[in-house]
Order: structure tokens, then sequence, then C-alpha cells
């Protein structure tokens, strides 16, 4: 599946949401280390099933879970310590110094981010900033790589 950069393009299923995570991990051993994604999309909108791609894509085979309520989760593949967050009942982002959030930030490699929205003040910048929409019953993705 090509990744096309800033053209909106529909993923018609959940694996094709997943096919479209394998290809954007595929790209990860060309980023600078730490890279952060970023995960943009309403609730249910496929942000998990994408990251939870990417991380089996990296050889990571036991259990994904999903961090919505334990803020995180820790990860070691494909030669990557990656967090897995879900910053979504983060109201307050004083909250993310009570988590060790720039500690987690400092001590990964790869960070997937989902709702960075509660948390934009204390992230680098993305290096690949995904925003999914619903598009009827598919979503509509638009991929923003950082320069």
């Amino acid at each position: 599946m090509k990744t096309p950069a800033n053209t909106p393009f529909e993923v018609e299923s959940e694996a094709d949401m997943r096919s479209l995570g394998d290809a954007l991990a595929q790209q990860f051993d060309a980023w600078a280390k730490p890279a952060l994604v970023t995960l943009n999309g309403e609730l249910g909108a496929g942000k998990s099933v994408l990251a939870r791609a990417m991380i089996r894509f990296l050889g990571f085979d036991g259990a994904v879970k999903s961090p919505t309520y334990t803020l995180v989760e820790s990860y070691t593949a494909g030669g990557w310590r990656i967090a897995h967050m879900d910053l979504y009942r983060v109201i307050d982002p004083e909250e993310l110094h009570f988590i060790g959030f720039r500690d987690i930030v400092a001590g990964n490699d790869l960070l997937l981010v989902e709702w960075p929205e509660h948390a934009l003040s204390q992230l680098p910048a993305p290096t690949l900033d995904v925003n999914i929409e619903y598009a009827g019953e598919n979503r509509l993705v638009t991929l923003a790589y950082s320069a």
C-alpha cells in the first residue's frame, strides 16, 4: 500500500488500516530516533488499530494492549523501545508529570501517541502526524511527515 503524504486517501476496512500500519512501520528504520507518530481522530476511528499493527509489524508477538486506562504501554521490538500512549483521559497537562511523561518521552525510541493534543506543549515535533476522519463506513487518512 502506498502512503501518500498530505493527500487524504480512503481506508475501507480494519484490514486495510492494519496494512497501512505495516506500510508505515516499514519506513521506521529510515527515521532518526527518537521518532514520534501522532495519531489523531475521533473515538473509534482506528488509531489503536493502526498503532497495534505498527507494533506487531516491528516484531512484537505478545498481546498488544490498549493504553486507554493505563495511559502507556511499553514494548521492545525490532530494535525499538516503543511507548504507545493514549492521552484521551488526560484533562490537565500537569497530570503528565505524575505519570513520568518526560521520562517516557526521553526513554523510548518510538512514541505512538493517541490524542496528542492533550500534551502538545510537552511533545517533540512529530516525525509523522496521522489524521483519521470518518468517511461514511470508511476512513479518510492524511499523513504529514516532518521536514
